[in-house]
């Protein structure tokens, strides 16, 4: 299924039945917001919000899913053919955007029990003078190949860019101020 194709086809029949995403959104239990990412050709409905969409839409779950209104009274056998292979794929699209979810999650509790370990065993001020700034340099690193990935593939990516930034200014503003407070005899110079 072409998401571009798909999200005109909607927004087209949406329009016809005078309805607003809102109306739709609610005919269907999804935020306006879902409606709007589906339109744009940025995202497919749940595979289980099609067939409410269809009727939501007065038309057929094989016009919904070849994003064309068919015009035929019988639907010939590869029409209905490309109609399934368009199902699993989408099928597999959502199950992948799962499981990329479930992985995001893991890694976020992982890191999240990691920093905890660490502040327990150092304290936090040790922390924060050694890890701390390690982690902020590394994640300016990441931040910073996965802007450029995403200029490449011609995505949104100056906040990303400008987020490396200031995770790179951390460590170094943490050097600065260890500097001059040193310098300034409050706390030892470091070696």
């Amino acid at each position: 299924m072409d998401a571009k194709k798909f999200g005109v086809f909607i927004a087209t029949l949406r329009k016809e039945n005078n309805m607003t995403q809102v109306d739709l959104a609610k005919k269907l239990q999804v935020t306006d917001k879902a409606v709007s990412k589906w339109e744009r050709g940025f995202g497919f409905p749940d595979i289980n919000s099609i067939e409410p969409l269809a009727d939501a839409l007065g038309v057929s779950v094989l016009e919904i899913m070849r994003s064309e209104k068919i015009e035929e009274t019988a639907v010939t056998q590869d029409t209905a053919s490309a109609a399934l292979t368009d199902t699993f794929e989408l099928v597999k699209l959502q199950r992948k955007a799962e499981r990329k979810s479930i992985v995001k999650i893991a890694g976020c509790v992982a890191a999240i029990l990691s920093l905890i370990f660490l502040i327990d065993g150092m304290g936090w001020l040790g922390f924060a003078m050694a890890y701390f700034p390690v982690i902020c340099l590394l994640g300016s690193i990441a931040l910073v190949f996965y802007g450029a990935w995403r200029k490449k593939n011609k995505l949104p990516c100056v906040q990303t860019f400008v987020l490396a930034i200031v995770m790179l200014l951390i460590p170094v503003a943490l050097v600065v101020f260890l500097f001059l407070a040193g310098y300034s005899g409050l706390a030892p110079i470091p070696e």
